[in-house]
């Protein structure tokens, strides 16, 4: 099976576009924003969630095209491609609670 290019690098600019929102986000904000306005929480929370969109939909297309294993589930997906060697294992393990 072939690895989309195109789709890789797709889902690596939503990652850039969301870590720029997130960065002019914070440097808008003061700590007390971030405390006293719960749609600047909310807005950085949900940038974050987008990001870990990305990268599992990243890793499960790498699974699927690249090692023949279709995966479902964020959490499968941050596993298997700790125990395949896509993601460094102690990583996986770091990142299983953001799934």
């Amino acid at each position: 099976m072939k690895i989309d290019i195109e789709k890789i690098q797709k889902y690596l600019m939503e990652i850039k576009a969301r870590h720029h929102e997130i960065t002019e986000l914070l440097k808008k904000c003061s700590d007390a924003d971030l405390l006293e306005d719960p749609w600047v929480l909310k807005g950085l929370k949900y940038s974050l969630v987008e990001i870990a969109e990305a990268m599992a939909n990243i890793l499960q297309h790498l699974l699927a095209k690249d090692r023949g294993e279709p995966v479902t589930g964020y959490v499968e997906t941050v596993i298997r491609a700790g125990e395949t060697g896509i993601l460094p294992n102690p990583l996986s393990k770091k990142i299983r609670p953001f799934c």
